[in-house]
């Protein structure tokens, strides 16, 4: 007998987009001074937090926030449009859902968790003190656990730095173990 083997596929890859706005230096304090004296004013959300602070998800709305608001909103659109590439979305169509911030200090960090009933989520990393990367765990690992070697992998994000993927996608970020505060922005896109 003789048995040919063809090259292994993998199917049903997740596509993730990462972006970077290399004016990011030049506004960085400030929206760290705008969101740190925000923080101060507002009650802290607990949802995927374990410790430290995250804002309402409205909080963009402030209309102190507009300047960041506009360089931001440059930033997700045309990572929207780089994702939709060689995709059936739309994305125009592609709208902002809401929107919060996360001060993790230290021995805080962010749950597991997926954002329900959004199409895409989107983090833009603002201060990072450590080389701490957002974990992305493949849902069918559940399910497939005996056969498959690695169900997770890491991004490590830089400064400046957005990423774009699927909401449904489990996501989680470790303890921060600096005495820095680790800043990141979070946002959900839903299809209008």
């Amino acid at each position: 007998m003789t048995i040919k083997i063809n090259s292994a596929e993998q199917l049903f890859a997740t596509k993730i987009v990462v972006s970077e706005d290399s004016d990011f230096p030049y506004w960085k304090n400030d929206l760290i001074n705008w969101m740190v004296d925000y923080s101060n004013e507002q009650p802290t959300n607990i949802r995927s937090n374990y410790g430290g602070y995250q804002s309402p998800d409205d909080f963009y709305l402030e209309e102190s926030f507009t300047p960041y608001l506009n360089r931001i909103s440059e930033h997700i659109v045309s990572t929207i449009e780089e994702y939709a590439k060689d995709t059936i979305l739309d994305h125009e169509k592609v709208r902002l859902c809401n929107m919060w911030f996360n001060l993790n200090y230290k021995n805080c960090y962010n749950v597991t968790h997926t954002h329900p009933g959004c199409l895409l989520a989107g983090v833009l990393w603002i201060q990072m003190p450590d080389q701490t990367p957002i974990k992305f765990e493949d849902p069918l690992s559940y399910c497939s656990s005996e056969i498959t070697l690695n169900a997770n992998r890491n991004y490590t994000p830089k400064e400046g730095q957005m990423c774009l993927f699927p909401a449904w996608i489990p996501h989680r970020v470790d303890i921060n173990e600096t005495d820095t505060t680790r800043i990141s922005l979070s946002f959900n896109l839903i299809n209008s």
